[in-house]
């Protein structure tokens, strides 16, 4: 599975798109500065790139090995505010709670540091979810908790793996931050890399689960 993953982004179209998003990302985040309309270029931005996220997931889920297409873009709100809001209450539902209980009962640290683990735990289950059923509520804890119970140890077997990705792609832009000028850009490669890694990984676990993820 790491193999695949990793190799994903460079199949068939994928290392076209990979390029393409990377300069996209970079011309999105200086526009993102622009007074007053910097807002909507960012949600724009933001969601679009949330769709394309959404839409290797299901892809994968579907069978397909290859990066798919970039996603269709003729309306603002359902094309792009849509998939910002499917994104923006996978986190609100994954963070929240911790953030309340954190504000309310004011925990030591180590309590603090649980209970914000619990949220990046339950982040994963809540993104696939969106993704799949296109609905915000299904990010909410009735709605996947009880799908974690289900399949448990995979689920701790995806959380090991997209640990792994994430502190391999902090130490590769640890590095390339350091390069003049090219690691500017290529830190923008890495992230588009890293959304399709990511889209990957969550498909093919989608895939191999799809009996109980649909309850």
């Amino acid at each position: 599975m790491i193999s695949d993953v990793l190799k994903f982004p460079f199949k068939g179209t994928g290392k076209y798109i990979l390029i393409i998003g990377a300069i996209l990302s970079l011309i999105l985040s200086f526009a993102s500065y622009i007074p007053f309309l910097g807002i909507f270029i960012a949600i724009g931005a933001s969601g679009y790139f949330a769709a394309y996220f959404f839409a290797i997931i299901n892809s994968t889920a579907s069978g397909k090995d290859e990066a798919c297409d970039w996603p269709d873009f003729r309306d603002f709100w359902s094309d792009l505010v849509g998939p910002w809001l499917l994104m923006l209450s996978a986190m609100f539902f994954s963070f929240a709670p911790s953030v309340i209980l954190i504000l309310i009962f004011e925990p030591s640290d180590m309590v603090r540091t649980g209970l914000l683990a619990l949220g990046f735990i339950h982040l994963p289950m809540a993104i696939l979810r969106v993704a799949i059923f296109n609905t915000m509520g299904s990010a909410f804890w009735l709605n996947t908790f009880p799908v974690i119970m289900n399949c448990l140890s995979q689920y701790f077997i995806l959380l090991l793996i997209i640990g792994a990705l994430i502190v391999i792609n902090m130490i590769i832009d640890g590095i390339i931050s350091s390069i003049p000028i090219l690691g500017w850009f290529l830190g923008f490669f890495l992230w588009m890399y890293s959304l399709m890694v990511g889209g990957r990984v969550l498909g093919l676990f989608y895939r191999d689960n799809r009996r109980i993820l649909t309850i």
